[in-house]
C-alpha cells in the first residue's frame, strides 16, 4: 500500500468542490483542494519538513494565496504549515469546522490593505505632538473606509503610521481614493500603499498541539 504523503496547507476557502489551481505550489507541485462539507483546505503535496523562512519560499506561499484570492475569499494559514497526510488534515477540518467557518465568514469578500506614512529625512525629528496628530488624522480617515484596523510596529524613526486595514472588495477603490486624498493633504509625507493581501493581520489558521486554532488579532 502506498504511503500517504504530507500536505502543505496554504489557506481555507468556502467550497465543497475538489478544485485544482495548477502547478504553482511549493516545489512547483499541483495546488488543489481537500473539502469537508462546505469548507476546503487549499494544499499541495509536500515532504513533512520545516520550510525555511526564505524570500523564495515566502513569495511562493503568498503567490498561491493570491491566485486563490482571484476566485475565493481566503482564511490564510501560517507559513510553513505541513500536515502529515490527508487523513489527518480531514480530521482537523472536521474537528475545527465551526471556528474555521466562522473565520471564513469574517473575511467573506474582504481583503487586507497596508498603508505606511513616512516622513522625509529632514522632517524625521519634527514636533512630536504634530506627528501624533497627523498620524491620528490619517488613521481615522482610513478607518472610515475599512471594517477593521490593525496597527503595526513603527520600526523606523521616519515612520509615523504603519497599519493594515480589512476592506470589503467593493470598497477597495474608495479606500484607494482616500489614500490619494491624504497624500495631497500631507505632501511632505510619502504614503506606501500595498495589497490586496490575504487578511493575515486579522485572522489566520494556526496548527498547534490542540489542533486547528483560528487566531484573531
Amino acid at each position: 500500500m502506498k504511503k500517504e504523503g504530507g500536505k502543505y496547507f496554504y489557506c481555507a476557502i468556502m467550497s465543497s468542490e475538489e478544485k485544482r489551481f495548477g502547478k504553482i505550489g511549493m516545489e512547483n507541485n499541483e495546488v488543489y483542494t481537500i473539502p469537508h462539507r462546505d469548507i476546503a483546505a487549499v494544499v499541495s503535496d509536500s515532504p513533512v519538513l520545516d520550510y525555511e523562512l526564505s524570500e523564495d519560499n515566502t513569495r511562493k506561499h503568498e503567490e498561491v494565496i493570491r491566485k486563490v484570492m482571484n476566485e475565493y475569499s481566503v482564511l490564510p494559514t501560517e507559513f510553513g504549515t505541513v500536515i502529515r497526510n490527508k487523513t489527518i488534515l480531514k480530521r482537523l477540518l472536521k474537528k475545527a469546522y465551526e471556528p474555521t467557518k466562522d473565520g471564513l465568514k469574517m473575511v467573506d469578500n474582504m481583503v487586507e490593505l497596508g498603508v505606511k506614512a513616512v516622513q522625509s529625512e529632514e522632517n524625521a525629528f519634527a514636533d512630536t505632538e504634530k506627528r501624533k496628530e497627523d498620524a491620528q488624522d490619517i488613521l481615522e480617515s482610513l478607518k472610515a473606509a475599512s471594517k477593521q484596523t490593525a496597527a503595526g510596529d513603527l520600526f523606523s524613526r521616519r515612520l509615523i503610521l504603519n497599519a493594515s486595514f480589512l476592506v470589503n472588495k467593493d470598497r477597495v477603490d474608495a479606500f484607494s481614493d482616500e489614500v490619494e486624498k491624504l497624500q495631497c493633504k500631507y505632501p511632505t509625507l510619502k504614503f506606501l500603499y500595498s495589497g490586496p493581501w490575504a487578511p493575515h493581520n486579522f485572522v489566520y489558521i494556526k496548527i498547534g498541539a490542540a489542533g486547528v486554532e483560528i487566531k484573531r488579532k
